[in-house]
This record gives C-alpha cells, sequence and structure tokens, in this order.
C-alpha cells in the first residue's frame, strides 16, 4: 500500500469521497497534519454540502470557515469518461498545479494514476497519520467507517491494516 506523497506533493487536492469519510470519522484534522495545503474545488465542495444536515457536510464547511481547507476554481469543462464531476475536477486542477490527490473512487484512481499523478486515499491517510503519529491506530476508524456505511474493499482494509502494522481481522 502506498501511503506517502513526495516532498513535491505536500500541496493536495482532495475529492469528496475521503473529505466525507474523514469528515464522519470527525478526523478532517488530519489533512493539515500531513499537508502543507488541501485545495478543494468548486465541484467538489458542492459535493460535500449536498447533504447540509449531516455532520460529514457540517465538518467540512467548518473547514472551508477556518482557512485550511482551500477553495479553488474547476478546470475542466465536462467529466471525461467515467468518472464524475468531482473526481474529474479534482483530477484536473491537481494536474494544473502539479499537486498530490487525495482520492478513493477506483476507476477514478486509475486514471489519475496514468495521468502520473501521485494519489492516496482515506485508507492510506489514516495509516499515513499513524506513521506519523497523529493517531493511535487505524482499526477502530476503518470499523466506525464501515459501521456508518462506507464500502472499504476487503484487500483494501487487510492492506491497510497490515501496513499500520495492525492485526488482520
Amino acid at each position: 500500500m502506498n501511503v506517502s506523497l513526495p516532498t513535491s506533493a505536500r500541496i493536495v487536492v482532495a475529492d469528496a469521497g475521503p473529505l466525507i469519510a474523514l469528515g464522519r470519522l470527525d478526523a478532517l484534522h488530519l489533512l493539515p497534519a500531513l499537508f502543507a495545503e488541501i485545495q478543494v474545488t468548486a465541484t467538489v465542495l458542492a459535493e460535500c454540502a449536498a447533504r447540509p444536515g449531516f455532520i460529514d457536510a457540517q465538518r467540512i464547511e467548518q473547514a472551508v470557515r477556518d482557512g485550511w481547507l482551500k477553495p479553488c476554481a474547476d478546470e475542466f469543462e465536462r467529466p471525461s469518461g467515467r468518472l464524475d464531476p468531482g473526481e474529474a475536477s479534482a483530477i484536473a486542477r491537481a494536474l494544473a498545479i502539479e499537486a498530490g490527490l487525495v482520492l478513493d473512487d477506483r476507476a477514478a484512481v486509475v486514471y489519475a494514476r496514468a495521468l502520473g499523478l501521485k494519489v492516496i486515499g482515506t485508507l492510506g491517510l489514516l495509516v499515513l497519520a499513524k506513521r506519523r503519529g497523529e493517531i493511535a491506530r487505524v482499526a477502530p476508524l476503518i470499523e466506525e467507517l464501515q459501521r456508518g456505511g462506507h464500502y472499504l474493499g476487503p484487500r483494501a482494509v487487510q492492506a491497510a491494516l497490515a501496513a499500520a502494522g495492525e492485526e488482520i481481522v
């Protein structure tokens, strides 16, 4: 499991999936602890705010108000291929500014990596946070996401737990 981005990727562009997952966990604070700057496109922000009554949306909006989650303009005109508009805008922005990408959707990850982008997903962020001493354990957070209905593939969970040095369940 690739859980680190090169120094040049200290600036990342985040897609909605990881933001929502971290918002549910009340773990959005991990992003500024791991990266110097976190940008989010207008399209991704709109996706995150689509359910204003949900706690994750409220936490994401608070991160924008606090100033560390930085809104930025969209860099695309329409989604390409099987990507949703948020994924397409995040990938286009990361390409435009040569940044890393925080992204979970498997097809979008494959596409972004084919373009030469460095990508880290929610599970990779949790492992990186543990390695840097920001969290004590990854497993309870994975379990909380799964209980909340967040789909995580069994192989991805096993790889994350192994990378974190935790017992595979």
